[in-house]
C-alpha cells in the first residue's frame, strides 16, 4: 500500500457513462428490423433491450419476427446492426454527453489518475471524438468475450487492480472488477449492482474526492 493513499487510475466501461448507449443501441436494432423485415420494432419494447450484447439483442428481434434463420446468416445480421450502430454515433456531438462525465473526466484528469475505456464494439474511440471527451482518455481497451476487461486495462495502464477503481453498470462488470482487487463502482440500478462497493444512479452523481474517499476506506 503507498504512503500517500492517491488512486492511480480509474477504468470506465462504456456502456450509458458516457452516453446513452441504451438508445443508440435501440435505434439501430430499429433501423435494422426495418431494413431486414420490412417493419420497425415499437418504442415500449426498448427497455428490453437495455445492456444486451449483440447476439442477445438479435435473438428479441427474431423472436418478435417469429424468424429463425441460420447461424451463417446470424453474423451477418448482427454485422448489419453493427453498420447501423456506427451511423448513428456519427450522428452524435458534444451535446449527447451524458451529464456530469466530462466533470468527472477533468476532475481525474486533474488528480493524475489514469483513465481507461473499455470499448467492446469497436467504436469507442470514434465516439469520444464525436462528444469531445477524447483528450482526457489515456487508454482505449479493446476487448474479448474470453478475458477480463479491467484486467488487460490495468496492464495496458501499467498499474495494479489495488490502486484502481472500476466503474460499471452490469453485474458482470461489479464482479469483473472485484476480480482484480479494484474498488467497484455502479453506475445504474441498485439491485442490479447490489455487490459494488458504491453505487449511483447515474454518473452525474460522482465527484472526484466522494471516490478518493472511497478508495481510502478500502485500503
Amino acid at each position: 500500500m503507498k504512503g500517500c493513499l492517491i488512486m492511480d487510475g480509474a477504468i470506465f466501461s462504456f456502456n450509458n457513462i458516457f452516453v446513452n448507449t441504451n438508445k443508440l443501441s435501440f435505434t439501430a436494432w430499429q433501423r435494422f428490423a426495418m431494413y431486414e423485415f420490412g417493419m420497425g420494432l415499437p418504442g415500449k419494447l426498448a427497455s428490453q433491450f437495455d445492456n444486451l450484447t449483440p447476439s442477445q439483442g438479435l435473438s428479441l428481434v427474431l423472436a418478435h419476427f417469429n424468424a429463425n434463420p441460420a447461424p451463417s446468416e446470424k453474423a451477418s445480421m448482427i454485422a448489419e446492426w453493427q453498420k447501423f450502430l456506427n451511423e448513428e454515433a456519427d450522428s452524435l456531438s458534444e451535446k449527447d454527453q451524458l451529464p456530469g462525465i466530462k466533470r468527472l473526466l477533468l476532475n481525474l484528469y486533474d488528480h493524475y489518475v489514469k483513465i481507461a475505456v473499455l470499448d467492446t464494439n469497436g467504436d469507442v474511440q470514434n465516439v469520444l471524438k464525436q462528444i469531445d471527451l477524447d483528450n482526457y482518455v489515456d487508454s482505449i481497451v479493446k476487448t474479448n468475450d474470453k478475458e477480463n476487461p479491467y484486467l488487460t486495462a490495468v496492464n495496458q495502464l501499467n498499474l495494479i487492480g489495488a490502486n484502481c477503481i472500476g466503474v460499471g453498470t452490469t453485474a458482470h462488470d461489479i464482479e469483473n472488477i472485484h476480480h482484480i482487487n479494484a474498488i467497484a463502482i455502479g453506475v445504474g440500478d441498485a439491485t442490479t449492482l447490489a455487490n459494488a462497493d458504491y453505487q449511483v444512479v447515474q454518473v452525474g452523481d460522482l465527484r472526484y474526492p466522494m471516490l478518493q474517499k472511497i478508495w481510502e476506506d478500502k485500503q
